[in-house]
């Protein structure tokens, strides 16, 4: 029985809140780890105890040490398998080494007591974590719970969604879940953002109905974007961009270059896409970069960084990219071309939108003599426009979708 560790999840109510499997594992434990406010309410056992954090590493080395010659338990707060230690120790000593005996978690508590459904939910978590990213994660939620710690408290947080434009959310502030001290605060943002909180708090948003936010999911109508005026065009339009975005394959964590970024249509969705990796939009055209901004402002994408400068030169001091975009390319493809491929994460992708014959093949020439590999999309869309009582369709200008993907075979220079 002994030749792994258990992982028991614990609630504010302690040793009266858990399972006779669970009370069972506890008192034949030779020792128990966790820290003090777990530890506390856990009565009665023999057991050697040691106040520690489970997943620091000399923690981790001692239980490894240990494992097999000695009964041991780590505690953990509700459910361990949620934003907990179980992860972790999993990775480190395998999953036969481990077993996991969950309690209910804070997240089933908070909904439970606020009486909505959280089946739909997003979770986020910025206990021990940095909140960047937050914002656009949230902004894309009907339905949030965060996660939040002593520094990053729910005052906090919302502090930091306000800054970036977020509104149309009720809040749910859930403090000391479980135990004696229970307490559920429904508020807006801007009364969080000023009130005390527990270090034991979960934040739950729900978007309200109405909400015109609402609209901002992957997908944004073009005349959401603040363009230029009168409108030029300068912006990749919404069929063109959806398959560009599809093309580029982003993860959540993606590094983005945005070039010839004009109204940063593409950069904006990126961002939201990639809400916890960094976009960049170069663009060489003051107004434009002055109407990205406005954009970056008015969707409060903040891992959005707009620079103001001429590829391939302005690219140099970017960071490596897993993905780059090609709006425009101000008559240096070749030049733009060979950065990306001196930079470009292995398995990353690169798309080009071309408006002409000549730029989509040179497009197509380059990128396969640099051994990627390549395929091109032509995408003509027409739009539904009144004519009295009927509708007949508009052509909007076709644009070749070029897509590259850099293999472990690409030439590297």
């Amino acid at each position: 029985m002994w030749n792994r560790v258990y992982v028991v999840g614990v609630g504010a109510e302690g040793s009266s809140g858990l399972t006779p499997r669970a009370l069972e594992i506890l008192r034949e434990a030779d020792l128990l780890i966790g820290v003090e406010r777990l530890q506390t309410g856990i009565r009665g056992g023999g057991a050697e105890r040691l106040v520690a954090n489970p997943g620091a590493p000399a923690t981790l080395d001692l239980i490894e040490a240990r494992l097999g010659r000695s009964r041991i338990v780590v505690l953990a707060s509700g459910d361990p398998g949620f934003f907990g230690i179980a992860k972790l120790l999993v990775r480190r000593l395998g999953k036969d080494r481990v077993e996991i005996i969950p309690h209910v978690s804070s997240v089933q508590l908070a909904f439970a007591r606020i009486k909505e459904s959280w089946e739909d939910a997003d979770f986020i978590s910025v206990h021990g974590r940095s909140m960047e990213g937050i914002a656009p994660a949230v902004r894309r939620g009907g339905k949030v719970a965060i996660l939040t710690d002593e520094r990053n408290d729910p005052a906090k947080v919302a502090r930091e969604l306000l800054a970036a434009g977020i509104e149309g959310f009720r809040a749910y502030l859930c403090e000391e879940l479980g135990g004696p001290g229970e307490r559920i605060r429904e508020a807006n943002l801007e009364q969080i953002a000023g009130m005390d909180c527990s270090p034991l708090s979960l934040l739950i948003l729900l978007r309200q109905a109405g909400d015109e936010r609402e609209r901002w999911r992957h997908g944004i109508p073009d005349e959401e974007f603040h363009q230029r005026r009168p409108r030029d065009g300068l912006i990749t339009k919404l069929e063109v961009r959806m398959i560009s975005l599809a093309k580029l394959q982003l993860r959540e964590s993606s590094v983005v270059w945005d070039i010839g970024a004009g109204s940063g249509s593409v950069a904006i969705e990126a961002a939201m896409l990639a809400r916890w990796g960094q976009v960049y939009a170069v663009e060489r055209d003051g107004e434009s970069v002055e109407i990205i901004r406005r954009n970056r402002t008015k969707f409060g994408v903040q891992n959005l960084s707009v620079v103001h400068g001429t590829a391939p030169d302005a690219l140099q001091r970017l960071p490596e990219p897993d993905a780059v975009f090609i709006g425009g390319s101000g008559g240096q493809l070749a030049a733009i071309l060979d950065a990306v491929e001196a930079r470009l994460s292995v398995g990353g992708s690169l798309v080009v939108n071309a408006a002409t014959l000549e730029t989509a093949g040179a497009a197509m020439a380059g990128l396969r003599a640099k051994g990627f590999a390549v395929e091109a999309t032509l995408v003509q869309a027409s739009r539904g426009r009144s004519l009295g009582d009927l509708t007949h369709l508009v052509g909007l200008n076709p644009v070749f979708v070029v897509a590259g993907r850099r293999t472990d075979t690409s030439i590297i220079r």
